[in-house]
């Protein structure tokens, strides 16, 4: 199969960066280090799978496999939850907000698996919306990235201090999710593979659009961190919207054209199985940290070697 290599090895970068992230690299070792990069840089991660789904499903659109391609994702969401079911299946006590709380998981997703529901959710919303142009779509996808990201600064301000809003807005949920998270990347990924003009600049424009971005990127990271106290978590940042896009092309301007889809594999696979070898070391009294983070990543990686000859029989859980 041919496939763009430096494409999948930049999601194979990105799947270590969020095992290394979720460990907690640097907690504890350097407060501002931590800021700038798990809190900053990195946070580019879920904006780039998102625009590299959307780039591709633009032959979904084409083909009109909505179905299709729904039940595979589908497949791999319903396998991921029931693998992370000890971690989020628990019902101390049968009371609503209980309850409550459990059908939010279920339909958003546990831990990381968020990504994947929100990916369902905005692939359904861009087949629903795909029949406007192409400036609509934007426009779209722009303002509810930026009611998203007003949202989370609204909640780390507190802007609607003592209000029911405030509450709100400190929960993740209510902006990391299909709709102001996950469609706005999606969408501009598929608008970049529709318009081809984006995709014929000069490779050195887009070093330069990716430099620029990463810098807005650690200068908005930075004004968080010195306007609040502590470290403050930050999931979106306007300079995403600049970052995201020129790294993603620079990288996909690159057409180096190969059978990659070991390194795809090794990508999906880091992605969702690094949780359980975290939660196996902090039982073991690891705290987040350097050493946690290099653990977590020789396991998972050991892990999803061992693994690769059950792709045949376990291909949806892969993507495969």
């Amino acid at each position: 199969m041919q496939r763009n290599i430096p494409l999948d090895i930049l999601k194979l970068i990105l799947a270590v960066i969020v095992v290394i992230s979720h460990a907690g690299i640097l907690w504890g070792y350097s407060e501002l280090g931590y800021q700038l990069t798990v809190e900053g840089l990195f946070r580019i991660v879920v904006p780039i799978f998102m625009m590299v789904s959307g780039y591709f499903f633009i032959s979904v659109i084409r083909s009109r496999s909505l179905v299709i391609w729904l039940k595979k994702v589908v497949a791999m969401y319903a396998f991921w939850m029931l693998v992370y079911v000890y971690f989020w299946l628990d019902i101390p006590a049968a009371n609503s907000h209980e309850i409550l709380r459990l059908l939010r998981v279920a339909v958003m997703g546990y831990h990381h698996l968020w990504f994947l529901s929100a990916l369902i959710g905005a692939a359904i919303l861009l087949y629903m919306l795909r029949n406007f142009s192409m400036k609509v779509l934007l426009v779209w996808a722009l303002m509810l990235y930026v009611m998203g990201v007003f949202f989370m600064y609204a909640g780390n301000y507190h802007l609607f201090a003592g209000s029911v809003l405030d509450k709100l807005f400190h929960e993740s949920w209510s902006y990391r999710n299909f709709l102001f998270f996950g469609f706005p990347f999606f969408c501009i990924g598929y608008l970049l593979r529709y318009w081809g003009g984006a995709r014929q600049l000069d490779r050195r424009y887009y070093a330069i659009w990716s430099l620029a971005g990463a810098l807005l990127l650690l200068g908005e990271s930075y004004l968080n961190y010195g306007s609040l106290e502590g470290l403050p978590h930050f999931d979106m940042y306007l300079s995403l919207l600049i970052f995201c896009p020129g790294l993603f092309l620079w990288v996909a301007s690159m057409k180096m054209l190969g059978d990659s889809t070991s390194l795809a594999y090794y990508a999906t696979a880091l992605y969702f199985i690094h949780p359980l070898f975290i939660s196996l070391f902090e039982a073991l009294s690891y705290r987040p940290g350097n050493t946690l983070a290099m653990l977590a990543l020789a396991s998972s990686l050991l892990a999803v070697v061992l693994l690769k000859g059950s792709r045949k029989h376990l291909g949806f859980a892969f993507g495969g």
